[in-house]
């Protein structure tokens, strides 16, 4: 080392231009080309199949980003807020990046007219009504659809939704300030109904989170280097240990944002903080260098040779410490989180460039002789810091104090790790008070929340069979915790039958399903349900948290559900199965129904014991006809003969003779026929011809179907009641219950296709044909989970390489493994308290938390093998261990402090950033630095004369004046004990 310090001192004029024409570069190269990035789907490992599904879907459906524009006010439904939603939706149609827009005056509305099924808006071209009594009928009608209450519009009616779908492969980022350019266009004129804006979901967070990577940069760079210029200042007391450190860390700092630069990186959540990080590293080495170099000059030597002995006996243990740090970052490098390892990664890099700039920047700079001069004895034990003496004195007196001290710091340790959790919530991210926080309690609370949950169907999505198995899936995926808000294809044909037929539920034929599907095609909004292809569709829920452990846990439940689906399905006619077979189907119908009736009572929080569902279920599956069904299937029929909408026209004696004698012919379970029905008006009407009679017959036929079902699905409706009475969900809970009778009136089933030979028996030919479909569930809830799980495993590997390389290199530096034992016991340590802090404060375990460990060994063993080297170098020297210990607290124990402090101090400052999981980063972090040095003044020095290492087992003073290598003639090294 000292070779390399008289090369850098001879050269010095080279070295400082060459540094400055490097950090001109660097720093121009940043300014340049560094931009910010906080699109949470890019931190995420694209080798993991969640992810890469994930990324397909967003390709395959347009995106996979949703915002949201939340407009609250004292009441929605007012032509003022109204006016304000459709001028704010016509303006986010015209942004740049996004791909349609959804908004309570543009949404799809499905409405029964004379002539059928009519697909609009629910707002006829944007119309905004100014007749309260319209306004009055508006609003009852959007708060009695699901579909638009608790999606468009909160429960409460103060809160309404915008939702923008971001096109794919579109800049968020400018996407999302764009949007919010639009609306401060359309509120120039101000608000007319005291109205207030927030911006939600995951475009906006991404916004939202850029800005605060700018924010932190701004704010804690400055901060820190004004932290760091008292704390240098307060711990050499000279004007060089301030600035020349500072210059080590602004350089290295603009190298590493320069390399970035050049690699074509981003600054992300975590990099956005690194050149914090940076700064209170950087000034680790500076702080060791110049106080001993301030202790040479000290003792009379020269400003060059100085230079050189500080080098010589500092720069193996800098270099060593750097490592130690460099592995400590870059073992996070193997988590799945390209968040993490970049920041590890950059930052390790960071430490290894400020290791160069000391090496040799310092040096030439020292070499001017700028400094402290030299003291007489009685200067220099005026300037040793007081109380060093009587605290080393009370250490070499008191150890098995302190070692019993520390047993109980353990122990009460080890009682606290179990009460770390890992349910953390990711909305941690946002500073709480902040309008994007205060954006995302809003569509948690009031809308089922901002993170969408995906599931993905892959089969003939116009075969009914497929669709009312997507409705079955619903209907139990609503019981899951959190998980709510429902959007699917089958959801939007069942609505729009119930709209025209009276009943949710999918239509019986693959003829009435392509009528009803027709209707929607090519509509915006059913490009994030179904492929170009027709041959998939996505299930979109919403969840209602970011707490990783409901997360989890509701993931789980969808992935064990769908796991119990069978992948091919049977389409069984039961009129033509009977016996034991029939009474098989009924008993498995029965339990299924009584089944998803539980799934739709538990969804609204209705009690219900399995007897009353059984009950209720029964009632539809027992019935009979009756002389009151057939009057009622007789008035049906005679009503629509009257109606003008009838194909042939009777006489009112016909009519009835009509009605009467097709309710005659009702067996006790069964409708007839088109063709029977057709026969019958042929008898009854003798002039009637067979073309005009199959053609009346085909209405009347599902007259008498319609009627016959509304009669046996009165009974079940009717024992529900009860049960629903109080309930202010009522009506929603009656119109899905009538949908899923409905299925029970049905003449057909549903069966696994793998059972069916074993239900049917002899029966196999009433299979009318099979379904085959594949359902699995995607989008971002399962790809954190995933990372979640893999977060513990990753951060125990991480710490675990991390502490043995740290074993393994103070086992070689010092040639002990007892030493290397010894060294680490500190860092050791300073980890379970750091855990036991998180778990008594009830601190979450999460990406950010996690990496504390694998950094602390990094940062904590650099002072251990300072103090561990200096009290080795002391202690041969003059051979006297509390002699030893005094000098190795009054130097490099004040060495330590200062590091402390600066590096401590560096990750204390990150308390003032936006995000509330950088504070804790920040905090926890700082908070481990401090006891990493308490350790390192304390026990380490316990440890060392405890146990004694070979090195410490000499009696008498070693001369430390011998010649060595690298020196120039007649130079000798001295002394730097104080005497």
């Amino acid at each position: 080392m000292t070779r390399l310090a008289n090369l850098i001192i001879k050269f010095r004029w080279w070295v400082i231009a060459a540094t400055l024409l490097i950090t001109g570069f660097m720093g121009w190269k940043t300014i340049q080309t560094i931009s910010l990035n906080a699109d949470f789907s890019t931190y995420l490992s694209q080798d993991d199949p969640l992810v890469q599904e994930y990324n397909r879907i967003g390709e395959v459906y347009g995106s996979n980003s949703t915002g949201m524009v939340l407009i609250t006010s004292e009441k929605v439904f007012t032509s003022e807020t109204l006016g304000l939603i459709n001028r704010l939706t016509e303006a986010y149609g015209d942004v740049e990046g996004i791909r349609y827009v959804t908004s309570l005056t543009n949404v799809l509305d499905f409405r029964k007219t004379d002539w059928g099924l009519e697909v609009g808006k629910l707002l006829n071209k944007g119309e905004v009504p100014e007749d309260p009594e319209v306004l009055n009928r508006l609003e009852e009608y959007v708060m009695n659809k699901e579909r638009y209450e608790g999606n468009l519009v909160s429960n409460d009616e103060t809160t309404t939704a915008i939702i923008l779908r971001f096109a794919n492969g579109s800049n968020e980022f400018a996407t999302s300030l764009r949007v919010r350019e639009a609306s401060d266009q359309v509120l120039g004129e101000g608000y007319p109904g005291g109205e207030t804006l927030y911006y939600g979901g995951m475009p906006f967070l991404i916004y939202n989170m850029t800005l605060l990577i700018g924010e932190n940069m701004t704010v804690l760079i400055p901060l820190m280097l004004l932290l760091l210029i008292v704390v240098l200042y307060l711990g050499l007391r000279h004007w060089t240990g301030v600035v020349f450190p500072l210059t080590v860390v602004v350089v290295s700092t603009v190298w590493v944002t320069g390399f970035m630069g050049l690699w074509g990186l981003q600054f992300d959540l975590l990099t956005g903080i690194m050149p914090v990080v940076l700064i209170a590293l950087g000034s680790a080495d500076g702080i060791h260098l110049m106080k001993r170099f301030y202790e040479r000059r000290q003792l009379g030597e020269t400003p060059e040779k100085a230079a050189r002995f500080t080098f010589r006996d500092m720069g193996i243990p800098i270099i060593l410490t750097t490592i130690t740090t460099m592995v400590g970052f870059a073992s996070l490098s193997i988590s799945d989180f390209s968040v993490i390892r970049q920041f590890g990664l950059l930052t390790a890099l960071g430490v290894v460039l400020a290791l160069v700039v000391t090496l040799t920047l310092l040096p030439a700079l020292l070499s001017f002789g700028v400094g402290v001069e030299a003291k007489t004895a009685a200067a220099k034990n005026r300037g040793k810091v007081p109380g060093t003496d009587r605290f080393a004195a009370w250490l070499f007196n008191h150890r098995w104090t302190l070692i019993s001290a520390t047993a109980v710091v353990v122990a009460a340790s080890l009682i606290a790790i179990p009460r770390i959790k890992k349910d953390v919530d990711w909305t941690l991210c946002l500073a709480k008070g902040s309008d994007a926080y205060h954006a995302e309690m809003l569509l948690r609370n009031k809308f089922g929340g901002s993170l969408p949950l995906q599931v993905v169907v892959r089969g003939d999505l116009k075969d009914p069979a497929v669709l009312t198995a997507m409705r079955t899936v619903e209907r139990k995926l609503q019981t899951v915790t959190e998980v709510s808000k429902p959007q699917s294809m089958a959801n939007i044909i069942g609505e729009m039958n119930e709209v025209m037929n009276g009943r949710f539920v999918i239509p019986e034929t693959r003829q009435g399903v392509t009528n009803l599907w027709f209707l929607v095609e090519g509509e915006d909004e059913m490009d994030q349900l179904i492929g170009p292809e027709e041959d998939e569709s996505l299930m979109n829920f919403k969840l209602g948290t970011w707490h990783t452990a409901t997360l989890a846990a509701s993931v789980d439940s969808v992935n064990a559900y769908l796991k119990t689906l069978p992948s091919k399905m049977a389409l069984v006619n039961l009129n033509q199965v009977s016996g034991q077979a029939r009474a098989r189907l009924d008993q498995l119908r029965q339990a299924e129904l009584a089944r998803e009736l539980e799934w739709l009572l538990q969804r609204y929080d209705v009690p219900s014991t399995d007897e009353q569902r059984n009950r209720i279920v029964a009632s539809v599956l027992e019935f009979t006809v009756n002389d009151a069904t057939r009057t009622q299937v007789r008035r049906s029929l005679a009503d629509y003969l009257q109606s003008p909408q009838a194909e042939l026209e009777l006489s009112s004696g016909r009519i009835q003779t009509t009605a009467a004698e097709i309710a005659r012919s009702l067996d006790e379970a069964a409708a007839p026929s088109a063709e029977q029905i057709a026969e019958q008006i042929r008898q009854v009407n003798p002039g009637v011809s067979g073309e005009d009679a199959e053609w009346l017959a085909g209405s009347l036929a599902v007259i008498v179907d319609e009627s016959l079902g509304e009669a046996m699905i009165g009974p079940a409706l009717n024992r529900l009641d009860p049960l629903i009475d109080q309930t202010a969900d009522r009506a929603l809970i009656r119109k899905y219950a009538k949908g899923l009778f409905w299925r029970a009136a049905e003449d057909q089933v549903l069966v696994d296709a793998a059972r069916a030979p074993e239900l049917l028996g002899d029966y196999t030919a009433a299979i009318d044909r099979e379904a085959e479909w594949n359902i699995y569930q995607a989008g971002m809830p399962s790809v954190l989970k995933s990372m979640e799980e893999n977060l513990t495993p990753t951060q125990v590997e991480s710490l675990l390489l991390s502490l043995v390389f740290v074993l393994i290199l103070l086992a070689v530096i010092f040639r002990s493994s007892l030493v290397a034992f010894i060294g680490v016991a500190p860092i050791t340590l300073t980890i379970l308290i750091n855990f036991a802090v998180m778990g008594y404060l009830g601190i979450g375990l999460d990406s950010f938390t996690a990496m504390i460990a694998s950094i602390i060994i990094g940062l904590g063993i650099d002072t251990d093998i300072h103090f561990i080297s200096r009290f080795r170098d002391e202690f041969n020297a003059c051979g006297d261990k509390l002699k030893a210990l005094k000098t190795t607290l009054s130097t490099t124990g004040l060495a330590i402090v200062t590091n402390a402090l600066a590096v401590g101090s560096g990750f204390l400052v990150l308390l003032f950033a936006g995000g509330q999981h950088i504070r804790r980063f920040g905090g926890l972090t700082s908070l481990t630095m401090f006891v990493s040095a308490t350790f390192s003044l304390t026990l380490l020095a316990v440890l060392l004369l405890w146990l004694k290492p070979k090195y410490l087992q000499r009696s008498g003073p070693i001369p430390s004046n011998r010649k060595r290598k690298g020196l120039k003639k007649d130079e000798t090294e001295k002394p730097v004990f104080y005497e």
